[in-house]
């Protein structure tokens, strides 16, 4: 009876565990995309630990020694296969907790200047002014240079750039200035595309 007792108790804290977990990735990752595979694969892994520690504690693994270790070479080769996957996702959570980096920035990445989209667990989306998409790996971030100018500063630079009307005057229109007629700034907008 007593097993039985710890048994239970031991489900009753994984089902605490993991609702906890759940919680805490809900509330601080809730706008990362691709949350729900960190939270799945938090769940396995606890639903993995408990069935060891069932295994081993009533004896399960005394007949199955070999399907265990043909498991673990499994999970070793699984986890040789998947270290890419897993670098990006790591680094995903680090960019996605920095502040410095949001959707919206621009970056520049291998010469290309293109602006975030999309921050995803194993990936940043971004668009290049030519409307190209650029998919960049998460793990590129924490191992290459990466130049980041905040969405402020964009829209600082953009509305200079906006203010500035540059027109290039005909010679009938320099005739004109010298007599004293301007051009009105509603045709100086529109023949610069405002």
């Amino acid at each position: 009876m007593p097993e039985f007792l710890f048994a239970v108790i031991s489900l009753v804290i994984t089902a605490v565990l993991y609702f906890f977990t759940r919680q805490i990735i809900n509330q601080k990752l809730q706008d990362l995309q691709g949350s729900d595979k960190l939270l799945g694969l938090i769940l396995i892994l606890i639903t993995l630990g408990e069935v060891f520690y069932l295994g081993i504690h009533f004896g399960l693994f005394d007949i199955a020694l070999e399907l265990i270790t043909s498991i673990g070479a499994a999970a070793v080769v699984i986890g040789i296969a998947l270290q890419n996957q897993l670098k990006n996702a790591i680094s995903g959570i680090t960019i996605f907790l920095n502040t410095q980096i949001n959707v919206g920035d621009t970056i520049e990445f291998d010469y290309v200047e293109c602006k975030i989209t999309g921050l995803h667990l194993t990936k940043i989306t971004a668009i290049t002014d030519e409307g190209i998409r650029v998919i960049i790996p998460n793990h590129k971030f924490s191992e290459e240079m990466v130049q980041i100018y905040p969405k402020k500063l964009n829209t600082v630079k953009e509305n200079k750039n906006q203010n500035k009307i540059t027109h290039t005057i005909k010679s009938s229109e320099k005739d004109n200035l010298r007599h004293g007629e301007g051009i009105p700034f509603s045709e100086m907008k529109q023949r610069a595309g405002l």
